[in-house]
């Protein structure tokens, strides 16, 4: 687990350490929290949890764009999107089942709509598995796409329940 933890830290410090890619990814993360801010005013979303929805979306958007293709997976012939399943066992896999969580946990929050939260989310992962060798901004593995899918379906299930406790207690 340490090791995992570790690895994780090494991810971030990289994408910090490069100016272009941190800049990047708090303007990106300040223009969707900007987004995030305009949709709650206009469709009456809270908007705190809106906001922080705004700024995990850029969160994703930059880790999910900021690697670049190792070498060998530029060699001739190599198939678009490695087909692997779903799997937990190492800290990519892990930290891909979680880097949708915050988008989800907030969003649903704000918009009290965790099915279409997490139909979304589910969207964004494929669109993403799918662009990211279209722009050689990272590799097409289903495995990404599993991971990714379902933590995004586990935090919006967890997020319907604070809803509905949330809603109990209210009464």
């Amino acid at each position: 687990m340490l090791d995992q933890l570790w690895w994780a830290v090494e991810t971030i410090g990289h994408v910090v350490s490069d100016p272009l890619l941190a800049g990047g990814m708090v303007a990106g993360a300040g223009a969707l929290a900007w987004g995030g801010w305009l949709a709650a005013r206009r469709f009456w979303w809270r908007p705190v949890p809106a906001v922080l929805a705004g700024i995990s979306l850029g969160v994703v958007l930059g880790v999910t764009f900021s690697r670049t293709l190792p070498d060998w997976a530029l060699a001739p012939g190599r198939e678009f999107c490695h087909l692997n399943g779903f799997s937990l066992h190492g800290s990519a896999e892990l930290l891909n089942a979680l880097l949708f969580v915050p988008f989800v946990l907030c969003a649903v929050l704000a918009t009290r709509r965790p099915l279409a939260v997490a139909a979304s989310a589910v969207a964004l992962s494929a669109l993403i598995e799918i662009v990211q060798p279209l722009t050689g901004r990272g590799l097409c593995e289903t495995q990404d796409f599993f991971n990714n899918s379902a933590g995004a379906v586990v935090a919006a299930v967890l997020a319907a329940g604070l809803l509905a406790v949330r809603e109990r207690v209210a009464r």
